[in-house]
C-alpha cells in the first residue's frame, strides 16, 4: 500500500507539471460561501493551503488536540470544554466530532466550476477518500457536494472502520433579488467494530504483535446513521431603496428534519465480563434506537436583518427496542439582532422554550465587536444558557444499559473577551464559565447531575511567527482550570507548536514547506468509553492519571502551482507501538509511529 501511494505521488506531482502549460495565464478563482442563512464570507481559493491540507483527520479544529482512541474514524472528544448542548445526533456520541452537521454546511457562489479530489493512506489499510464540486448553475444558483470515504483496519483487532459520508447544498435567488432559498441534504453512515479496549499485562513487552493483545469485546459492533434534509427560504416585502436592493421588510421561513439511528450488536458468549449485566439476553445484545427531530422556524426580518423576530416548533420523537417509544413536540420564542453604531459591532440571539420537552430552556448570547479597520480587533462576549439533556442519554431501554433519570437543565453562565493583532498575528481568548446542574455519566455507566457549582477559566494563545523570511513558527496554547476535575477530568494545559521552513520554487510553481509539529497534552483524569452507549463516561476514582504525553511528527508539504498538493508525514515518531503511556482513553493506546501519505488534486473548467 505504501508502494501504491509513492506511485501515486509521482504521477500527480508528473501530471501537475505537465497541466501547468494548460493554465490559463490569469487562474483566479473566487468562492463566496456562507453558512445556512443571509450572511455572507468572501474567502479567495480556500482549497490551495498546503499547511492545513496534512490535518487530515476531519474534527472541528484539526489544531486543538483531541483525544482520540485509536486510528481515524474511532470516537474522540475534546480537551476544550465548551458546553453542554443536545440535538438527535447527541446519542452518536463519541462519534459526533466526525460528522457533517447543518451548521457546517456551506453554501457557494463560484466563479468558475471547481472540483477537488483529496486522497490519504496509512498503515493497517487507513484510507481517507473525498470529492468536492461546486459550480453556479445559471445567474442565481449553486450546486455543491461534498463526500467522504473513511476506512482503516485499524492497530488492534477489531478495530475495522468504514464510514461513508455525504452533504449537497443548492443556492437560488430569483432574477428581481427578492427571493432566495437554501437547500441542503446530508447522511452520515458510521460502521466500526468494538473491541471494548485492550487489554495490557505486565508480561507484555515491546515486541509483541498488537493482534496478540487481548480485548474486552471479542464480537461487538456498532451501526449509525445520521441524516438530516430542509430549506430556508426568504422573502423581501419591502426595500429601503430600490436601486440598493437593501430589503427594509422580509420574511423567512426554514423547514429541518434530523433523523437518527444506532445499532449495537454484542455477543456475549465470546466477550469477557465487560459490562456488569445484562438485562434481557445473556447470550447476544442487540440494540436499535432511533431519534428525530422536526422542527418549522419562522421570521419577520427588519432593515436588512438587523432585527429578526420569529418562532419555532420542533416534534420530537425517541425509540428504543419497543420498550421506550416517547413522542412530544416543543415551541420557542425567537429574536436576533446585529446594529454597527459608533464603530462597534453588536449582535445578540436570544431563544426561549415555552411548551413541551424543552419548555425550562433558554439560550442568549451577546457580543460587542470594533470595527474590523482597526489594527486590533478587540471583541466581548457572553451567554447565558439552559439546555434539557436529550432524552436517549438520561432514558435506556436497552440489554447492557437500564435506567431513567428525571434531570433539570444544565445551566450556563459565560462572559469573555477575544483580542487579535493582524499585525503581530496574534490572538488571546479568555472566557470564565460557571455551571450548575452538569450532566455527566459516572463510572457505572449512569446519568448523574452534580449539584455544586462548576467554575472553568479559560485562556487560549495563538501566535504565529515569521523568521528569517522563510521560517514559520505557529503555536497555539490552551490554559483551563476547572473547580471540579471529578466531574470534569480535563488536562489544565495543552499546546500545539508549528516549526517549517516556507518556500516557493521554478517562478512560485511549487511552494515547499519541510518541518514538524510537536503537541503536548498536560495530564489529566480522562474518560473511559462505553461502546453500548457510543459514550464517555468517568474512570473510577483511584485510576492512574492520563495524559503528560508528547507527539513529535515530521512533515513534507508540496503545492505544484495550484492544481495539486501532496504531503508526507511521519507521525507520533517518539511514540511506542503500544503502550499505556500513548492512553488518550481508558484502554485505548493510539498507534505508534505510522508514515501517512495525503494526495489532492484540483480540476477547474
Amino acid at each position: 500500500m505504501k508502494s501504491f501511494g509513492l506511485f501515486l505521488s509521482f504521477m500527480f506531482s508528473f501530471c501537475a507539471l505537465w497541466a501547468q502549460k494548460k493554465m490559463l495565464p490569469d487562474d483566479s478563482l473566487q468562492f463566496i460561501y456562507r453558512n445556512i442563512g443571509r450572511y455572507s464570507i468572501t474567502q479567495s481559493e480556500p482549497y490551495f493551503d498546503v499547511s492545513s491540507f496534512k490535518r487530515y483527520r476531519p474534527l472541528p479544529n484539526e489544531i486543538s488536540a483531541f483525544a482520540r482512541s485509536g486510528n481515524n474514524g474511532l470516537p474522540s472528544h475534546s480537551y476544550r470544554f465548551s458546553g453542554q448542548y443536545w440535538n438527535s445526533n447527541s446519542m452518536l456520541g463519541g462519534f459526533q466530532p466526525l460528522l457533517f452537521s447543518k451548521d457546517s454546511l456551506r453554501f457557494y457562489t463560484s466563479s468558475r466550476p471547481f472540483t477537488q479530489l483529496s486522497y490519504f493512506n496509512g498503515s493497517k489499510g487507513e484510507q481517507q477518500f473525498s470529492i468536492f464540486h461546486t459550480q453556479n448553475l445559471g445567474e442565481g444558483m449553486n450546486l455543491a457536494f461534498n463526500y467522504r470515504r473513511i476506512t482503516s483496519e485499524g492497530f488492534y483487532i477489531r478495530q475495522l472502520t468504514t464510514h461513508a459520508q455525504f452533504n449537497a447544498t443548492i443556492k437560488l435567488k430569483s432574477r428581481d433579488q427578492r427571493f432566495n432559498t437554501d437547500l441542503y441534504y446530508l447522511i452520515n453512515s458510521i460502521e466500526n467494530q468494538e473491541n471494548g479496549g485492550v487489554v495490557i499485562t505486565d508480561n507484555e513487552s515491546e515486541t509483541d504483535n498488537t493482534v496478540l493483545l487481548a480485548i474486552n469485546l471479542r464480537n461487538a459492533q456498532n451501526q449509525s446513521k445520521s441524516q438530516d434534509w430542509g430549506a430556508k427560504s426568504t422573502y423581501d416585502l419591502m426595500y429601503t431603496n430600490d436601486s440598493t436592493k437593501e430589503p427594509l421588510l422580509s420574511v423567512s421561513h426554514e423547514f429541518n428534519w434530523l433523523k437518527v439511528s444506532r445499532k449495537y450488536f454484542d455477543n456475549l458468549i465470546e466477550s469477557p465480563d465487560f459490562y456488569e449485566t445484562s438485562i434481557f439476553d445473556e447470550m447476544n445484545s442487540n440494540d436499535t434506537s432511533f431519534a428525530q427531530t422536526i422542527s418549522n422556524e419562522v421570521f419577520a426580518n427588519f432593515w436588512g436583518d438587523k432585527i429578526q423576530l420569529g418562532a419555532r416548533n420542533e416534534q420530537l420523537q425517541w425509540f428504543q427496542n419497543y420498550l421506550i417509544q416517547e413522542q412530544t413536540s416543543s415551541n420557542f420564542l425567537l429574536a436576533k439582532a446585529n446594529i454597527i453604531a459608533a464603530g462597534v459591532h453588536f449582535a445578540t440571539s436570544f431563544e426561549k422554550g415555552i411548551s413541551g420537552f424543552h419548555k425550562n430552556e433558554l439560550d442568549w448570547k451577546l457580543s460587542a465587536a470594533l470595527n474590523d479597520s482597526m489594527s486590533f480587533q478587540p471583541k466581548l462576549y457572553s451567554r447565558i444558557s439552559r439546555k434539557q439533556s436529550d432524552y436517549l442519554f438520561t432514558n435506556q431501554r436497552a440489554n447492557r444499559n437500564y435506567f431513567n433519570a428525571n434531570l433539570n437543565t444544565s445551566n450556563q453562565v459565560q462572559i469573555g473577551g477575544v483580542m487579535r493583532q493582524e499585525k503581530y498575528r496574534f490572538t488571546v481568548d479568555v472566557n470564565y464559565r460557571l455551571l450548575t446542574d452538569y450532566v455527566y455519566l459516572d463510572s457505572m455507566q449512569d446519568p448523574q447531575q452534580d449539584g455544586d457549582q462548576i467554575s472553568i477559566l479559560q485562556i487560549n494563545l495563538k501566535n504565529n511567527f515569521i523568521f528569517f523570511k522563510n521560517f514559520r513558527w505557529n503555536n497555539h496554547l490552551q490554559f483551563q482550570v476547572i473547580s471540579k476535575t471529578e466531574v470534569l477530568p480535563l488536562p489544565a494545559f495543552s499546546s500545539f507548536h508549528s516549526l517549517f521552513y516556507d518556500n516557493d520554487f521554478f517562478t512560485n510553481s511549487l511552494k515547499f514547506q519541510l518541518g514538524a509539529d510537536v503537541a503536548f497534552i498536560g495530564d489529566y483524569g480522562g474518560y473511559a468509553y462505553s461502546p453500548s452507549l457510543a459514550q464517555f463516561y468517568l474512570r473510577n476514582e483511584n485510576a492512574a492519571a492520563l495524559g503528560n504525553i508528547i507527539q513529535l511528527d515530521l512533515f513534507l508539504n508540496l503545492r505544484i502551482n495550484k492544481a495539486a498538493r501532496i504531503f508526507a508525514k511521519l507521525e507520533n515518531i517518539t511514540g511506542k507501538q503500544f503502550s499505556e503511556e500513548s492512553y488518550r482513553i481508558k484502554n485505548y493506546p493510539v498507534p505508534g509511529r505510522v508514515l501517512k501519505l495525503g494526495l489532492s488534486w484540483r480540476m477547474l473548467n
